[in-house]
């Protein structure tokens, strides 16, 4: 799981990486709804990651909150989102923050949507009167948040985690190559990748005639479900079939597909206790998350679509090969 933990962050950093540049280009362009927008995100991200039960606090009913955006009743959490990471706005937030909600709150976290925030030496001892604030606990930047999610025990979880930052951010992915289909330039990756590595002997032994029924009949639990990933993405074969053309299909590439395809399908198959369905949405996160990190952006229905078209032959999770009689 190691493997997996290691493609989690790296696919992590590159979301937070676009995430930061994006924001820094807007605060340049003076946009002033940079952080408003960005509420809404780590409200999500928060809660995911560490458990919470942040709702947007201007957002409830009363008017605009004085000095946080994001609050958690139960935690008795507030959060402010800015990238105004000066002590002067620290200060200014806490004398704000301590006479008017100090009774309803325990913490005050300050995160900053940029990957590297300034450290400080302020002393905020006369705005706190007593008041928990720890600064070098209570504010967050996005390498903080990276370090947060390396950290985290479950596998699982972590990658809880990363698909809703693919899913969030996914438009920062979309505006690196405007014009461009982004599934193909992605599958294209995903294609170079499988195929690049050498022929394991077993690789070599290649099913004469490819039975995409023989290997549903194997699969009767979830052969439905294996058979809707083709049908249901079909919207996708103008990319796929685009990726191939601009790969190429010489012998050798095809081979070394096919070999890493049955290889690490077989292996998703053993290590999801047999289950087909489970199996096949891991290959799909796993080469998805590839993508993802070599900073081709897709959708996963496209990745669904390729597996699919190479589960019918055979590729993925193959027919057993019969000794000859």
């Amino acid at each position: 799981m190691e493997f997996q933990r290691r493609s989690n962050l790296e696919e992590a950093k590159e979301w937070l990486g676009r995430l930061s540049v994006a924001v820094q280009a807007n605060s340049a362009l003076r946009h002033l709804d940079t952080n408003i927008e960005a509420e809404g995100f780590f409200q999500s991200l928060l809660n995911r990651l560490f458990g919470w039960s942040l709702i947007n606090g201007n957002w409830d009913g009363r008017s605009s909150q004085d000095s946080f955006d994001l609050e958690d009743r139960r935690n008795r959490i507030a959060v402010q989102v800015t990238s105004t990471m000066t002590a002067a706005k620290i200060r200014q937030t806490l004398e704000t923050f301590i006479p008017n909600h100090q009774r309803d709150f325990d913490r005050l976290v300050f995160v900053y949507p940029l990957m590297e925030m300034p450290s400080t030496s302020a002393n905020f001892d006369k705005q706190l009167a007593g008041f928990d604030f720890v600064a070098s606990r209570d504010r967050l930047d996005l390498s903080t948040i990276l370090k947060a999610l390396q950290l985290l025990p479950d596998v699982d979880h972590q990658q809880a985690v990363v698909s809703l930052l693919r899913k969030e951010l996914r438009p920062l992915g979309a505006a690196l190559q405007m014009g461009v289909d982004q599934n193909v330039t992605a599958i294209i990756s995903i294609i170079e990748y499988i195929s690049q590595g050498g022929l394991p002997a077993a690789a070599m032994i290649q099913e004469m005639k490819p039975d995409a029924f023989q290997k549903l009949e194997r699969f009767k639990e979830h052969a439905e479900f294996l058979k809707r990933q083709f049908l249901t993405n079909v919207e996708c074969y103008i990319a796929i079939d685009e990726a191939r053309q601009a790969v190429g299909c010489d012998t050798v590439r095809v081979r070394r597909s096919s070999a890493w395809l049955r290889e690490h399908s077989l292996s998703a198959l053993e290590a999801n206790d047999g289950d087909a369905r489970r199996a096949f949405e891991a290959m799909v996160t796993h080469l998805a998350s590839h993508a993802h990190t070599a900073g081709h952006d897709c959708d996963d229905n496209a990745v669904r679509y390729f597996l699919a078209d190479e589960f019918c032959g055979c590729n993925v999770f193959p027919n057993p090969v019969l000794p000859p009689r």
